[in-house]
C-alpha cells in the first residue's frame, strides 16, 4: 500500500500548476514526496524538457528507493522499486506534455 501512496504524491505535485521561475527548482516536501516546480517555457524547449527529464527521474528514484538489485536488498524489493520508479517517471512525464 505504501509503494501506492509515494506515486500518488508524486504525481499530484504536478498536478497543481506550475509556478513561473527562471530555472528549475527542486524542494524536499515530505520523507515521500518530493516536487519539481518549471515553468511552460522551460517544458517547451528541447533543452529545458531534458533537464526537467533529469530531475523528475533523480526525484522518482528518491521517492521509489533503490533502482540497482545490488542496492535494494532483495529481489522483491528491486521489481517493487523498479516499477514504482518507472509508473512515476511515465506518469510525471505525461503529465508535462499535457500542461506544455
Amino acid at each position: 500500500m505504501n509503494k501506492l501512496i509515494k506515486p500518488f504524491a508524486f504525481i499530484m505535485a504536478f498536478t497543481i500548476p506550475a509556478i513561473a521561475s527562471a530555472d528549475v527548482e527542486v524542494n524536499q516536501i515530505a520523507e515521500d514526496e518530493v516536487r519539481i516546480s518549471y515553468s511552460a517555457e522551460e517544458a517547451a524547449t528541447a533543452l529545458g524538457r531534458a533537464e526537467l527529464e533529469r530531475q523528475i527521474r533523480r526525484a522518482a528514484e528518491k521517492v521509489c528507493g533503490a533502482q540497482g538489485l545490488s542496492r535494494a536488498g532483495s529481489l522483491r524489493q528491486f521489481i517493487e522499486s523498479r516499477n514504482c520508479y518507472e509508473k512515476t517517471v511515465t506518469d510525471a512525464l505525461k503529465s508535462i506534455t499535457a500542461t506544455a
